[in-house]
């Protein structure tokens, strides 16, 4: 066997602009040309305020032709945690504010095993399963994950647990779950958390130093994910291509400048003193996605005029990891009668760590152009 291994495919995703911008012989539109003109008129400075915590973790990691030495970096250091965290245990509770919660979910839905918590530990690699909670929860949810940590295989490792928190955790729903399992985790009859080191013996894991506050990618999904045995470094690299396509791209062929404008687009055709928000339809196991972009809207849009209806934007997805139906190559596209009412599509080539990497930095780009267009 060879021990080179062929270099995972970084294909780019692509923006489907609305129906109507581009005439039958190629012109774009004379308003959604206003619009991209705007866009890139604010471009350079988005681009200069926007530099991602993604990119200074691989220059400092050693993966984007820098010098760094790899042991020093934060991103080694986090990814030597994640490996402590899965040695020692055999269930991990992730706890967090309604983004931050709802990117590990996007993460574990898309690019885990779709049943990892159902298999055994040697089918999962050794990593622990992962269960989540937040905001959304209700104290059923909550009771019946305690309940399930305190039953007892007699193996340590498999009866090993711990909690981490991700993100600020102001909510406090998310900081009564921290205390309540915390205090959980260390009544008699529960194994500690045995990991050494920057855990402290603690059980509640600490967010990573470059965690960044309400949901921003990466931010304090890089350990979880890591612990899930996610390849955090493609998610990075996906971020990070994204943001240097943004900044060279021309305006035209530009995903992020296209995402940007199709709320102003539809404004001015349709004569309305409001934008309207835009809605993403996902595949089934994608709803951590739209709850993350819902919560970032609704953050960055406290006081505006919004239309409630606004647009909706599929998400379509051309390969998935796994074909059961070989002779029958497959798609994860939104169903059909969600389908008809997008006005946009983002076409993603395949559902791995570097598209999703990719889609993230471009909603976040995307919205941090909007808001400048006002």
């Amino acid at each position: 066997m060879s021990v080179l291994r062929p270099r995972p495919p970084t294909d780019p995703i692509d923006h489907l602009p609305p129906a109507g911008v581009l005439s039958a012989d190629g012109r774009a539109d004379p308003d959604w040309q206003a619009w991209l003109d705007r866009a890139e008129a604010v471009r350079g400075g988005v681009a200069s305020s926007s530099t991602t915590a993604a990119e200074g973790l691989l220059a400092a990691y050693g993966t984007t032709r820098s010098q760094a030495r790899r042991r020093d970096s934060a991103l080694f250091g986090i990814l030597d945690v994640a490996r402590r965290i899965r040695e020692s245990v055999d269930r991990v509770v992730v706890i967090g504010d309604r983004a931050d919660r709802a990117l590990v979910d996007l993460l574990l839905g898309t690019c885990c095993h779709p049943c990892h918590d159902d298999l055994p530990r040697h089918e999962r690699g050794g990593r622990p399963r992962i269960w989540t909670l937040g905001p959304d929860d209700d104290d059923d949810t909550v009771q019946g994950i305690l309940d399930a940590l305190g039953t007892s295989t007699g193996d340590r490792l498999l009866d090993a647990w711990g909690v981490m928190p991700v993100g600020p955790c102001r909510e406090a729903f998310t900081q009564d779950c921290v205390r309540l399992f915390a205090a959980a985790h260390d009544a008699p009859g529960h194994v500690s958390l045995p990991v050494p080191g920057a855990l402290g013996g603690d059980p509640v894991v600490p967010s990573p130093p470059v965690a960044a506050a309400g949901g921003d990618f990466p931010g304090a999904i890089v350990l979880p994910a890591a612990v899930a045995g996610i390849d955090v470094v493609r998610l990075l690299e996906g971020g990070t291509a994204m943001a240097r396509r943004f900044r060279e791209a021309p305006a035209g062929t530009n995903p992020v400048v296209s995402l940007a404008i199709v709320g102003r687009w539809l404004t001015r055709r349709a004569t309305s003193t409001d934008v309207p928000r835009r809605r993403l339809i996902a595949p089934g196991r994608w709803s951590g996605l739209r709850v993350w972009h819902d919560h970032r809207l609704e953050r960055r849009e406290a006081g505006a005029r919004r239309i409630e209806t606004g647009f909706a934007t599929a998400i379509d997805v051309a390969e998935l990891r796994r074909a059961p139906f070989a002779a029958i190559p497959r798609a994860s596209t939104p169903p059909h009668e969600m389908q008809d009412c997008a006005v946009d599509r983002i076409v993603l080539p395949r559902c791995d760590e570097h598209t999703i990497g990719q889609l993230l930095e471009a909603l976040r780009l995307a919205a941090a152009v909007e808001s400048r267009l006002d």
